[in-house]
């Protein structure tokens, strides 16, 4: 076991896995290295790879942490709508609790073995709903699909339009016309503002019809 410089007892993986995570919400994930964990830690750099892999290992295991943080509510003693409502608020909320550090779990993770127990969850709301088989499968990659589009605006991922177009600013409408764009004119106002909770919201409940009319029509 590696030796650290301090006196704050031998290290773990855990440890490190935690001190990543702050140093990436603190300093930004891109500005994460092996380097900067050792120090935070307290010990040499090489002392690291007794207890991870490598960066990767590391990164993997930060989006690990924050999937094992979606708190599943008991989604069987539920309606199946109220059920997918419980889940996507629980992802938004792990996500938000490290925005920094977010996108690994996007963009890397959610196959991951930690995913695993919000994909059970869903597939039983969603045979409640009545979709099975392949049908519940294409209904979850949707519903997944939702989740780190929304999410990603969300921790600035992914544009929100605001800015995105010249001129998509209130009291700026009559440049947008003379472009070409009268329809982003119209709403301009609307374009140039975004409540993140609230467009999640929104998407969420047209997700939940669909999913009632797909069920409808599979029987």
């Amino acid at each position: 076991m590696a030796q650290r410089l301090t006196r704050r007892g031998p290290l773990t993986r855990e440890e490190i896995v935690r001190r990543a995570l702050e140093l990436a919400e603190t300093e930004g994930i891109e500005r994460l290295s092996l380097h900067k964990i050792a120090a935070a830690v307290g010990v040499r750099t090489m002392s690291l790879y007794n207890h991870v892999d490598d960066k990767t290992d590391v990164l993997d295991a930060m989006a690990d942490v924050i999937l094992r943080g979606v708190e599943i509510s008991d989604v069987d003693a539920m309606s199946w709508q109220d059920g997918l409502r419980g889940l996507a608020r629980a992802f938004r909320a792990a996500a938000l609790k490290y925005p920094h550090s977010a996108p690994l779990v996007l963009i890397r993770r959610l196959n991951a073995p930690a995913a695993m127990p919000v994909v059970e969850a869903a597939l039983r709301v969603l045979s409640r709903a009545g979709l099975e088989g392949a049908a519940a499968v294409h209904v979850l990659r949707t519903f997944i699909a939702f989740l780190i589009g929304t999410l990603a605006r969300e921790i600035g991922s992914a544009p929100t339009y605001a800015g995105a177009v010249p001129g998509v600013v209130a009291g700026r409408e009559q440049h947008l016309v003379e472009s070409g764009l009268p329809a982003v004119a119209a709403v301009a106002g609307d374009l140039a503002f975004c409540d993140h909770e609230a467009e999640m919201e929104f998407g969420l409940e047209l997700f939940v019809d669909g999913v009632r009319r797909r069920a409808g029509l599979v029987g």
